[in-house]
C-alpha cells in the first residue's frame, strides 16, 4: 500500500508527497520545499500544532497514512553542527569521529574504518533500520537523509551478502530440548497449556480459567491445609536476595526489618560462616570494591519451577482486581494536589531514612560506597568523592543511567530521589581521563578493597547500630 502524506504550505496551496517507511520527515520536507521554492532550513513541520522531529525516520514519527502536516516558518534559522558518528564492527571495537552532516556515508567508514573495509567483501552500514548496502549507496547516502543532524550516532558496519540479512532478525537460539522419559508424557500438565496461551513469558486470563479457579477453590484449600500439617519440598522458596542495587537512583533494600539483636544472634550462632571483611578507607564508612572481583553463581531451576499452579494464578488474579479497582477509583489529581503528595512522600521518606547509602561507579569498575544524610546537597558528595581521586582538581560530573542524566550540586540527595539508596556514575569532564584502563581511584586505596558482600554488610551493620543507638537514647 503506497503511503503518502500531504503538507499545507504558507501560501495555502496543498502537496502531497509519496513516503517510505524509512524516509526522514526532513526529507519531506525538504521535498516540499523545492517544488514550491522554499527554504527548508527556515520552516518546520506540525501535526495538530505540535512540532514535529525531523530527525526521526516515519515508521517512527507515530504519523498516520495520508495525514496533513502543517509547514510554518521558524522562529530561529536551523544551524548546521558537527556530530559524532560512532560505527561499531563486528568483533566489538568502536571507532568514532565528528563530521558533518553532508557528509557522506562512505567518507564517514573511509575515515574510521578505512583500513578494515578495503578487505570487506560487501559491506554494509546499519542505522536504526536503515541499510546503506555497498559503497555506492554509500556515496548516494548523506548523514543527513538518514536523520543525523546534531549530537551523536551509533552505526554498524558489517561484512555480508544482502541476501543474508534477512537471516538475521533470529539471533536467539533456543536452548537444546532434553528428552524426557516415557512416563512425563503421562502426566497431565494443566498448569503449562495454561501458561502456553499467552506466550512471552506471560499467560492469558480468560473466562473460563477463572470458572475453572472458582471450581478449584475448594480442593485447594483442602490441599492447603493438608500441606501445614506435612510441609513438603515444595514449599520451599529460593531464599531472596538481602539487596536491590539498580543503575538509576531510588532503589531500595531488601529485609529493611533485621533487627541489631537478629544480626548478632545470626553471626554468634553460625561460626563457620564468619562475617565478611571489611575495609574502611574513609570518612562516612568509605568502603571501595570492584565489580570484576565478583563472582556470582546462580542455580539452574528445573522446568517445574516455572509451572503455574492454581494458587499461583488466584494470586495473580487477586492483584489485578486490586490493580484495577485502584485505577478506577482514584480521583482526577491537580497540579497543587500532586506536588502536596509529592512533599508528603519525602517526609515519610525522610522520617523512615536517617542516613542513604550512595555508591559510586567509576568507568573502571572501581565502586565507592559512602553515608550520607537524606538533607546533605550533591557538593557534599562530591567533596567526598575527590578525596580519593588521583586527580583530585579536575572537575567531574555525577549521573545516573538510563537515560544519562547528570545530576545538579544544589540539590538534595532527598530531591534527587537517592534515599534509601542509588547508584550514581563517575566521569570526567575532559574526555582523554575517562578511557578504562585510566586509575581513577589512589594506589593506596585500592590496596585495601573489599569484597561486595562486605559492602553490604557494612551497610545493614551501620543501620543496625545505628537503630541501637536510637533506641537506647
Amino acid at each position: 500500500m503506497e503511503k503518502r502524506v500531504t503538507i499545507l504550505l504558507p501560501n495555502g496551496r496543498r502537496q502531497n508527497v509519496s513516503v517510505t517507511a524509512n524516509m526522514t520527515l526532513l526529507e519531506i520536507l525538504e521535498t516540499a520545499c523545492t517544488k514550491h521554492g522554499f527554504d527548508s532550513e527556515e520552516h518546520c513541520l506540525k501535526f495538530h500544532n505540535k512540532d514535529v522531529c525531523l530527525t526521526q525516520q516515519f515508521r517512527f514519527s507515530g504519523l498516520p497514512n495520508n495525514c496533513v502536516l502543517e509547514m510554518e516558518p521558524t522562529k530561529k534559522r536551523r544551524i548546521v553542527s558537527n556530530v559524532v558518528v560512532c560505527i561499531q564492527l563486528s568483533d566489538g571495537s568502536r571507532e568514532q569521529g565528528e563530521f558533518a552532516p553532508n557528509d557522506t556515508v562512505w567518507q564517514v567508514v573511509q575515515k574510521l574504518c578505512g583500513s578494515k573495509v578495503s578487505t570487506f567483501e560487501s559491506p554494509i552500514i546499519i542505522y536504526m533500520r536503515s541499510e546503506v548496502i555497498g559503497q555506492q549507496n554509500m556515496e548516494q547516502t548523506t548523514l543527513k537523509s538518514l536523520g543525523i543532524l546534531e549530537g551523536r550516532a551509533m552505526m554498524r558496519l558489517i561484512d555480508k551478502k544482502p541476501e543474508e540479512l534477512k537471516t538475521q532478525a533470529n539471533v536467539y537460539k533456543p536452548p537444546e530440548v532434553q528428552a524426557k522419559p516415557k512416563g512425563d508424557d503421562e502426566q497431565p500438565s494443566t498448569s503449562r497449556s495454561a501458561a502456553s496461551g499467552a506466550g512471552g513469558g506471560g499467560f492469558a486470563l480468560t473466562s473460563n480459567l477463572i470458572k475453572s479457579l472458582k471450581r478449584s477453590a475448594p480442593e485447594v484449600n483442602a490441599d492447603a491445609e493438608n500441606d501445614k500439617e506435612m510441609p513438603s519440598e515444595k514449599d520451599e522458596q529460593p531464599e531472596a536476595p538481602k539487596y536491590d542495587w539498580g543503575s538509576g537512583s531510588g532503589y531500595s533494600l531488601h529485609n529493611a526489618a533485621t533487627t541489631p539483636m537478629q544480626m548478632d544472634n545470626d553471626a554468634d550462632d553460625s561460626p563457620g560462616s564468619a562475617p565478611p571483611v571489611v575495609n574502611v578507607i574513609g570518612p562516612r564508612q568509605a568502603v571501595l570494591f570492584s565489580l570484576d572481583a565478583t563472582q556470582k553463581q546462580y542455580d539452574e531451576l528445573p522446568d517445574s519451577f516455572f509451572d503455574l499452579t492454581v494458587n499461583d494464578l488466584k494470586m495473580v488474579l487477586r492483584d489485578l482486581k486490586r490493580t484495577s479497582a485502584g485505577d478506577e477509583d482514584a480521583p482526577l489529581l491537580t497540579a497543587k494536589l500532586r506536588e502536596l503528595e509529592r512533599q508528603k512522600a519525602m517526609l515519610s521518606k525522610l522520617n523512615q531514612y536517617k542516613e542513604c547509602v550512595l555508591r559510586i561507579q567509576f568507568p573502571d569498575r572501581f565502586v565507592l560506597q559512602g553515608m550520607f544524610k537524606p538533607h546533605e546537597t550533591l557538593a557534599k558528595v562530591k567533596d567526598f568523592v575527590r578525596e580519593f581521586l588521583v586527580h583530585p582538581s579536575e572537575e567531574f560530573n555525577l549521573f545516573t543511567i538510563p537515560p544519562k542524566k547528570v545530576l545538579p550540586t544544589d540539590e538534595t540527595l532527598l530531591e534527587l530521589n537517592c534515599v534509601p539508596n542509588a547508584v550514581l556514575h563517575f566521569a570526567f569532564l575532559k574526555d582523554d581521563l575517562n578511557t578504562e584502563n585510566h586509575r581513577f581511584v589512589l594506589e593506596k586505596f585500592v590496596d585495601q578493597l573489599t569484597s561486595e558482600e562486605g559492602a553490604h554488610y557494612a551497610v545493614q551493620k551501620y543501620r543496625c547500630t545505628r537503630a541501637t543507638v536510637s533506641a537506647s537514647s
